[in-house]
Parts: structure tokens; C-alpha cells; sequence
């Protein structure tokens, strides 16, 4: 039998096929990507059209009342330098144009609807997208009040915004993306080819152990271990040699036998991927950046997240460093047990351990904040010690690893009650590691959910001087003092 040719082998079909694939796949994320495009580039030319507009009615009221004209067609000339700015219009309350940049249309009024499609009405300004004038436009929109209670409408500013600059990019886009999907389809092309002809290979090495065999040659055996049609394929035609030998050798040939696959292994064992849980006494530290709202609220979203990304990468690495694990991240919040999956002995002295060392860290993290310009974080910290349900928790398409009872509800509520830079721990934590730890007593507390109140203890620095934390052991001394705490108002019947 001749070998195939080239655009009849299923090496070349396969390249054929994915080629074709990837191309319809970046076709597709093309069209996503421009539409999305599109859409910020109409949003950015909004918004800045708002805000010139906005700038224009906090200044017009004045003019408006007292009829300064003059004022007004500054304003509009000054307007229409700005790019992208087509037209300027301030129109009265009686609806007549007070200032335009076209002199021919003052005291005339002005369109009562727009001339095109329609595209945003809120109460704020009206945005439509105007088709029939030499280029493109965006009309906006925007009503002038007095700043009196109730506001008194005064009239509006009309600014005809161009979509010249957003075609441009986009063009510029289409031609950047085009290039783009071209040399990554010649690449997927290429690297699908040569994909291609690695698992073609089993193939034809399948096809010379047969012709083997057709030989009488019976010692044939394809080393291939995969998990698809040709890997089983593949030991089919072993079991068949190796059958074929049973019956053609001596009985005292030793057999041969073959691996499973690891789907095998995986089907025999299914049962050990189930649900469930075990009780266990666990640590279970909650900690919290202070005042973050504020802070998220002054700061752009791209510094908020290097902001919390830093700061979760420095409380982690502190976590792991005193034996704990990372149970979750939530907002600027993060959970960590000790003592869950595996007890280290001394879980509750490593949480306390555990918070010491964040809030230190937090000081160092801090000095670069400065440098950066950034203000300083503070953050309080909530430990707990009891008897938690540890286990895969989930769905049998999704599962995580974690702890659930009243000792995680506690443990959250006290990093709550904690104030910037505070540490709080429980009764049942502190029995646990006062001989170790220096800590005040608090005032009992009414949590909510809590029949009594819940006796907590600030933590103020460790009593016990050890060694440097290698293994499930030891301990870091760090002589450095806490950073100063400031004590939130705890009231009877908190419930944060």
C-alpha cells in the first residue's frame, strides 16, 4: 500500500480543520473586541462632552438670568476650539438660541427633536447619533439649572460631537487586529501542521507493527501511553500481541502485562471524589482592611487592584509562613485556618503568631504605600478557636475546601469589633496561648446569634521569645513593637 498524499493524509486535514477553526474562533473575537471598542470610544466621547458641557451650565446660570450674552458667546467660542467639537449652541429658557458659534442661528430655535437616532435619554442629558451632515455627529444634550431648592430650568447646551477621531481608531484597530489574526492563523497553521504529525506518528508506527506481525514477527509492542481513540486503538493492537504470543510461545514464557490507562484508574477509584467532612478543632483568623471603601472610592480601579493585589501578596506569604492555610479572599477581606486539613499542634499560638506578624508587615507594606504616594492601610484582626466542619463543600462539578460552624461566625464578628491595627481573640483562643502571649482583656461583648456575651482579649505583643519558623515547630521572634491600634466603639449587641 503507497503512502498517502500530501493533501489527502490526515496530517494535512487536520491542519486543514483547525486553520479553518481558528479562523472562524478570531473572526469572532474580532467583532467582539471592535464592538466593545466601539463602545468605549462612544462612551469616552460622551463623557467628554459631558464634562465640557457640565463646566459650561455651572457657569451659564448667572448669564442666563441677567441676559450677559456676551459671556455666553465666549463660552461657546472657547467650546468650539476644543477637539472633536463640531458645533456649540446655548439655548434660553424660551427655547430660542442665546449663543452659537453660527451667528445666523441666534434667536432662532432650534431642532424640538433630534435629527437622528436616539441612543441615551436620562434625566441628566439626551445623546443621539445624527447620520445626515457632512461627517457623523453626536448630538448631546445637556439642561441648565439654578443651583436655587427647587432648581429652575434655564435653558440647555447643545454640543455636536464628531465621530471622525472614533472611526479612525477603529480603523486603525481593524488593521492592527487583521495583522494580527493573519500571522497568528500562519503560526496555528504551522504549528498545527506539525501537531498534526505528532499524533499521526502513533499511526503510522500502528501500521508498521501490524505489517510485523503480518511478518510473523509476533514481538511487537507500541509504547504509547494516551488517553484518546488512538491510544486506545493503540492498546488494543497490545492486547492482540500479546495475546497472539500467549498462544505461540512456550508456557513458560512469562506474560506480559499491560498498564491501564489513567482514565482506568480514575473510573476504579470515582468513589473517592465525593462530598463530605470531618469535625475538627481549628484557628480561624479573619482579617480586614480598615476604611477601604473611602479609599477604593478616591483611587482608579487599575491602583485598587495592584493595591489589593500587593497586600494580599503580603498576607499570604505571611500566612504560609507561620504554618497557616489560605481559605479565601473576599473584597479586601481574607480567611486563613490553622489547624485544618492537617493540625501542626500548635494552631492557635501560630494564629496569634500569624496576626502579629501581619500587623508588622503592614508597616513595612506602608512605607512603600508613602513612597508611592498612597496612603497607609490598617487593618484589624479577628481569631476564634473551636470545633469547625472541615471538608469539600460543593457540588460534584465544583468543589472547595473549607470550614463552616459557629466558630468561623465568631471569629469573623470579633475582626468586625477590631479597630485599625487591633488583633481581638477569643476566650477559647487565649486559654490556649496565654502563656505565650501578653493581652488585655475587653469588655464582653453580645454578638449576634450569641445567647451570652463573648469575653475577647486584645492582643498587645508575645511573652514567649523563640526561634526562627522552619518547620511545624518553631517560632519567629520579632521584637519589633505593634503598630499603635485605634479602638473602634464596641456597643452591646454588635453584630458586624
Amino acid at each position: 500500500m503507497t503512502e498517502p498524499g500530501l493533501f489527502s493524509s490526515l496530517r494535512f486535514r487536520f491542519a486543514l480543520l483547525l486553520a479553518v477553526f481558528s479562523g472562524l474562533l478570531m473572526t469572532i473575537v474580532m467583532l467582539m473586541l471592535e464592538h466593545n471598542f466601539r463602545q468605549s470610544l462612544y462612551r469616552e466621547n460622551i463623557d467628554k462632552g459631558l464634562g465640557i458641557a457640565r463646566a459650561i451650565a455651572f457657569n451659564a446660570e448667572d448669564p442666563l438670568l441677567t441676559g450677559d450674552d456676551l459671556y455666553l458667546f465666549s463660552a461657546v467660542r472657547n467650546t468650539r476650539k476644543a477637539p472633536g467639537i463640531r458645533y456649540a449652541r446655548i439655548v434660553g429658557r424660551d427655547g430660542t438660541i442665546r449663543a452659537a458659534d453660527d451667528l445666523s442661528l441666534v434667536g432662532n430655535r432650534p431642532d424640538t427633536g433630534f435629527r437622528g437616532k436616539l441612543l441615551t435619554k436620562t434625566a441628566d442629558y439626551q445623546v443621539a447619533k445624527i447620520d445626515k451632515m457632512p461627517e457623523p455627529l453626536l448630538e448631546l444634550r445637556v439642561p441648565i439649572y439654578s443651583v436655587a431648592d427647587p432648581p429652575i430650568y434655564l435653558g440647555s447646551i447643545h454640543l455636536g460631537l464628531s465621530e471622525a477621531p472614533i472611526q479612525r481608531e477603529i480603523l486603525a484597530m481593524r488593521y492592527r487586529l487583521a495583522g494580527l489574526a493573519l500571522a497568528a492563523l500562519l503560526l496555528g497553521s504551522i504549528a498545527a501542521y506539525l501537531l498534526a504529525g505528532v499524533s499521526v506518528r502513533p499511526v503510522l508506527a500502528l501500521v508498521e507493527a501490524v505489517k510485523q506481525i503480518g511478518r510473523g514477527n509476533l514481538d511487537q509492542h507500541i509504547d504509547i501511553r494516551r488517553r484518546d481513540e488512538i491510544g486506545i486503538l493503540t492498546s488494543a493492537f497490545n492486547e492482540m500481541a500479546a495475546s497472539l504470543r500467549e498462544k505461540e510461545f512456550i508456557k513458560n514464557t512469562f506474560e506480559r502485562y499491560m498498564s491501564k490507562p489513567l482514565t482506568d484508574i480514575i473510573l476504579e477509584h470515582r468513589d473517592a471524589i465525593e462530598l463530605g467532612g470531618e469535625e475538627k478543632v481549628v484557628s480561624v483568623l479573619f482579617a480586614d482592611i480598615r476604611r477601604f471603601t473611602p479609599l477604593a472610592e478616591k483611587l482608579p480601579p487599575a491602583r485598587i487592584l495592584e493595591l489589593l493585589n500587593a497586600y494580599f501578596s503580603t498576607m499570604i506569604d505571611v500566612i504560609a509562613a507561620n504554618g497557616g492555610m489560605v481559605d479565601k479572599l473576599m473584597g479586601d477581606s481574607v480567611m486563613a485556618l490553622f489547624g485544618a486539613p492537617v493540625s501542626l499542634g500548635d494552631d492557635p499560638l501560630r494564629a496569634v503568631q500569624c496576626a502579629l506578624d501581619m500587623q508588622r508587615a503592614i508597616v513595612d507594606f506602608n512605607i512603600e504605600q508613602k513612597r508611592k504616594g498612597l496612603p497607609p492601610l490598617e487593618v484589624g484582626i479577628g481569631i476564634n478557636t473551636g470545633p469547625v466542619i472541615a471538608g469539600n463543600i460543593g457540588s460534584s462539578s465544583r468543589m472547595e475546601y473549607t470550614v463552616i460552624g459557629d466558630t468561623v461566625n465568631v471569629a469573623a464578628r470579633l475582626q468586625g469589633l477590631a479597630g485599625p491595627g487591633e488583633i481581638l481573640i477569643s476566650e477559647q483562643t487565649w486559654r490556649q496561648v496565654e502563656q505565650a502571649v501578653e493581652a488585655e482583656a475587653m469588655p464582653p461583648i453580645q454578638l449576634k446569634g450569641k445567647e451570652k456575651p463573648v469575653s475577647l482579649y486584645r492582643v498587645t505583643g508575645l511573652r514567649l521569645v523563640v526561634e526562627s519558623l522552619d518547620n511545624a515547630t518553631g517560632w519567629k521572634d520579632d521584637s519589633r513593637p505593634l503598630p499603635e491600634s485605634r479602638h473602634n466603639d464596641r456597643r452591646q449587641g454588635a453584630d458586624s
